[in-house]
């Protein structure tokens, strides 16, 4: 519920380009980012299970899986925490591409937080118990990064989010390449354009 509530914050971008468009792109961003987190969690979990278990590590599945999740909930407070700086930057008129990087930043923040705390965690029960064995931990690191790259691309197949204000409302984007790297790049590139041209004027 919580990501989904930031996914609302993202779609509200459409309403400066009408009721109708802004409605759809918040409904739809609603449903989108907590699919993105379990879309992203079925690809990348079961290799982390598979692996930290050969490693010698004592959880079930169900108490690896609850962790994990326990992470995303932690992520999805943050980000629910974070909706009404975005709301307030909409609000102020901020630029598409500032929006963009914005939103990248805030899940970039929240994802890195919450991934630290379930590393800080099983960090402590290495300590505490041998239900997981301290080179595991090693590979979690690991799996997060991989974790983070599933997690961009498949962002990238589901959007639009915030939706481009040059195009018309999609469900999904079609037609266009490119990754989620380059499109942050350009937008990066996009907002200092513009600041130098305000600087100039």
């Amino acid at each position: 519920m919580l990501s989904a509530l930031y996914g609302v914050t993202m779609g509200c971008e459409g309403f400066s380009h009408g009721f109708i468009r802004g409605t759809l792109q918040s409904l739809t961003s609603a449903v989108k980012v907590p699919v993105l987190f379990l879309l992203s969690l079925t690809v990348c979990f079961p290799v982390l299970y598979i692996v930290v278990v050969l490693m010698g590590a004592r959880l079930s599945f169900v108490r690896t899986l609850s962790l994990i999740l326990m992470a995303l909930t932690l992520n999805s407070v943050l980000l629910a925490s974070c909706a009404p700086i975005v709301v307030f930057f909409v609000l102020t008129g901020s630029s598409y591409e500032f929006i963009q990087l914005l939103h990248v930043a805030i899940f970039g923040f929240s994802g890195l937080w919450a991934m630290f705390s379930l590393l800080q965690g099983l960090r402590a029960m290495c300590e505490r118990s041998d239900l997981y064995p301290r080179h595991a931990v090693r590979i979690l690191r690991i799996w997060v990064l991989v974790f983070g790259f599933v997690g961009t691309q498949m962002a990238w197949s589901l959007r639009p989010f915030v939706g481009s204000p040059n195009q018309e409302f999609q469900l999904f984007r079609q037609g266009q390449g490119g990754n989620f790297y380059t499109t942050v790049w350009s937008s990066i590139v996009s907002l200092s354009d513009a600041g130098k041209r305000n600087r100039n004027d």
